[in-house]
């Protein structure tokens, strides 16, 4: 083939070549080989830069996430930006966790996997947001009300280790679902609306045992006027409906799962046998979607207790949580008026038994009424000062243990997992508020809001 029919780099190329000496021609080849490398490695790496990872922009400001759903593609990077302009700090959890973010500084991740992310705000935790990668914007699940239609029966699908097995204490069973019309979740009831927001637990006697059913399922929650979490409940309801016992009780909890993730129950400050504390994988084996689990103890720790999910707080953020009450034989706490408040700061947001203010419900009393009000700090992140306006208030109780010494106090800091008991007597009529005291949990640029709730007081 003569050079007239190449290309002419080609054709000069090789009149190059045929007239340099052998070692200035190898050279040359040398040459031309590195500089073919370095194009076909242009040419492959030039589809990988134009399909790179895209960065996307979350701002927080003016307590949100901006947006709070993004959705993105499985190697996305996500920087999220404090943009707030009044010194307000923030810092993220769930299912990504940053540093104290300032105003000005960033946090950058990137969502490797496929799937749905959830994610708050540790200081304001009714701040939220959805990053789905891969995925589309999950659908919410059906609420399941008290009076909801039976859901079909399950049976388990393991059977704890039979007791008696070597090195194993004897446990509870994870039981096959009752028949139909008996199963927790069929159609939960509940007892009596104590005035606080709070709802009793119904039961049944069998024999000298009282029998509760308890149904954890997922449900559409208002918090707020026009803000709906997808809570994690009991019975429907959050905070889960109260169990209130006397002294000496025998209790049976039945407890169904219809959660899409495994858990337990654990009873807050009971004496009980060790193998019905509510611990998986410590004294029970996990309560599997679908399953149904038996709890039986004595009710001997009297006073303010509480019941809830011991697998993460998150799942105690989102609802699963209620009070145990159980009541002296002697030496009850005496009072005009009884209520119960349980505080939470997670995924729900700030809320006084699972409402955020406006929608907390008012407590009533008459001047110089004697109120008693249990406090529970169910969490599950934060210690929440609790300040009452107009009068101070006696501690009488702390975890359920009556106090030898009541002291007197107008502010009180309630730490997760602790439970008091304090009363008071209004002495002026009006609209007095019970607040926590940080004020980024109990106020915003327009009022009152989440950990707020009023003592409506008649003359």
């Amino acid at each position: 083939m003569s050079d007239t029919t190449a290309p002419e780099p080609f054709a000069a190329l090789r009149r190059a070549l045929s007239n340099a000496s052998p070692p200035v021609r190898r050279l040359m080849l040398i040459g031309v080989i590195a500089l073919s490398m370095l194009v076909s490695g242009v040419a492959l790496f030039a589809p990988k830069a134009a399909n790179s990872a895209t960065n996307h922009t979350i701002a927080i400001k003016n307590f949100a996430f901006t947006p709070d759903v993004l959705t993105l593609a499985p190697g996305d990077t996500v920087t999220f930006v404090n943009q707030e302009t009044d010194g307000t700090v923030h810092a993220i959890r769930g299912d990504f966790t940053s540093p104290d973010l300032p105003p000005g500084a960033s946090f950058m991740v990137t969502v490797s996997a496929a799937g749905s992310y959830n994610y708050y705000c540790s200081f304001h935790p009714y701040m939220t947001g959805i990053i789905n990668a891969g995925t589309a914007p999950p659908s919410p699940s059906p609420s399941r009300s008290p009076s909801a239609s039976p859901s079909p029966s399950r049976s388990p699908s393991a059977n704890p280790s039979p007791s008696g097995s070597p090195g194993a204490s004897p446990s509870p069973s994870v039981t096959p679902t009752p028949p139909p019309g008996t199963a927790p979740c069929d159609k939960p009831v509940l007892g009596a609306d104590q005035g606080d927001g709070t709802r009793l637990a119904a039961y049944e006697l069998v024999g000298t045992v009282k029998v509760f059913k308890l149904c954890m399922s997922q449900t559409d929650w208002e918090v707020s006027p026009g803000v709906v979490k997808p809570a994690y409940t009991f019975n429907g309801i959050v905070p889960g409906p109260t169990i209130k016992v006397n002294e000496g009780d025998k209790v049976r909890v039945i407890v169904q799962n219809d959660l899409p993730e495994h858990t337990a129950v654990h009873w807050h400050g009971m004496q009980l046998p060790n193998a019905q504390d509510g611990v998986p994988d410590i004294t029970q084996p996990h309560i599997m979607p679908g399953e149904t689990y038996t709890y039986e103890w004595t009710a001997k720790s009297t006073g303010t207790h509480w019941y809830h999910s011991h697998m993460g707080g998150g799942q105690v953020g989102r609802g699963l949580y209620g009070a145990l009450l159980v009541t002296p034989t002697l030496g009850d706490i005496a009072a005009d008026k009884h209520y119960t408040i349980e505080i939470g700061d997670g995924s729900n947001g700030f809320t006084f038994n699972g409402k955020s203010y406006p929608a907390t419900v008012p407590l009533t009393a008459a001047v110089n009424q004697k109120v008693h009000v249990r406090l529970i700090g169910t969490g599950p992140e934060m210690i929440h000062p609790m300040h009452l306006h107009g009068v101070p208030f006696q501690v009488v109780a702390q975890d359920g243990n009556k106090l030898a010494s009541p002291y007197t106090v107008d502010t009180l800091n309630v730490g997760v997992g602790q439970t008091y008991d304090i009363v008071f007597q209004p002495k002026e009529p009006g609209k007095w508020l019970l607040h926590c005291h940080i004020f980024s949990h109990s106020e915003g640029p327009n009022g009152m809001i989440g950990l707020v709730t009023v003592v409506n007081v008649t003359a």
